[in-house]
């Protein structure tokens, strides 16, 4: 894999993506390249001055923003941002691939999938979404596992982009029923359902994790979202995730905890598949 590859419209939210981006290249000492994808149904007159207007802005951005003597290229390419986006990271073989925030537009988010779902959903490049100003390296990192490959994966991508970060992983184990049995978190089925998530992890973190000092995965008993609800309060700077939990699913399909993470994120978020 030979870079970060970063896409930006040149908007705040694009900035930080491109900012973050080139953060990321100092921390893993890869070069990085930058695009902006412009529409391309537009006179050819009016397409040559539109790029043209597009990479003086983008050089002026990309000279401000990178270190002294750091490895950076850009690029303005007409066409859907989708299919470029993913052609340019296929093309270049890029490590990682970086993305500020989607633009929100109620309506149209309610009946179909933004861009930024789509680029995640076809790519099989880690993902990063920016959300936050991109001035600090990551100090704060939460991961949910499900002890998926791609889980695995976001795990090993968390220590080489964060690597002296504080991580935070978990894996929730729900107590089915727990309203109408009354077995909450510290009942007999609770205990004998988080002693077999226990082994279940040390089997799987065994198989990709065996460095002297290996990730703590915590088994907590509890639904997912509320987990997460009460663990995001120490407002982590980064949110690590697989793309999909199970191994067999369809490729190219996300499940809905990542898409609303997508859609919504509470910070800066980064999706990984096996």
């Amino acid at each position: 894999m030979t870079c970060i590859l970063a896409a930006t419209d040149l908007s705040i939210r694009s900035d930080r993506a491109v900012q973050r981006a080139l953060r990321l290249g100092r921390v893993l000492n890869l070069p990085c390249h930058i695009i902006s994808v412009i529409d391309d149904d537009l006179p050819s007159d009016l397409l040559a001055t539109r790029k043209a207007e597009v990479a003086a802005r983008l050089m002026r951005f990309v000279d401000s923003a990178s270190a002294p003597g750091q490895d950076v290229t850009f690029d303005v390419i007409a066409g859907d941002v989708h299919a470029a986006v993913q052609a340019e990271a296929e093309a270049r073989d890029a490590a990682l691939l970086v993305l500020g925030l989607h633009r929100s537009r109620p309506l149209l988010d309610l009946i179909r999938e933004t861009t930024m779902v789509r680029i995640v959903r076809a790519t099989q490049r880690p993902v990063l979404l920016v959300r936050n100003p991109a001035d600090h390296d990551y100090a704060r990192v939460l991961a949910p596992v499900c002890f998926s490959p791609s889980c695995a994966s976001a795990l090993m991508a968390v220590r080489a982009i964060a690597p002296r970060a504080e991580l935070r992983s978990f894996h929730a184990v729900p107590i089915p029923f727990s309203g109408l049995t009354g077995d909450g978190p510290g009942s007999a089925m609770a205990r004998e359902l988080c002693a077999e998530a226990t082994a279940e992890r040390d089997r799987w973190q065994a198989s990709f994790d065996q460095r002297p000092d290996p990730i703590n995965i915590e088994i907590i008993s509890g639904y997912l979202s509320e987990i997460m609800a009460r663990l995001t309060v120490d407002r982590p700077d980064l949110i690590a995730v697989g793309a999909h939990t199970r191994s067999g699913f369809v490729p190219n399909v996300l499940g809905s905890f990542v898409t609303d993470l997508i859609v919504t994120p509470p910070c800066d978020v980064l999706v990984v598949r096996a």
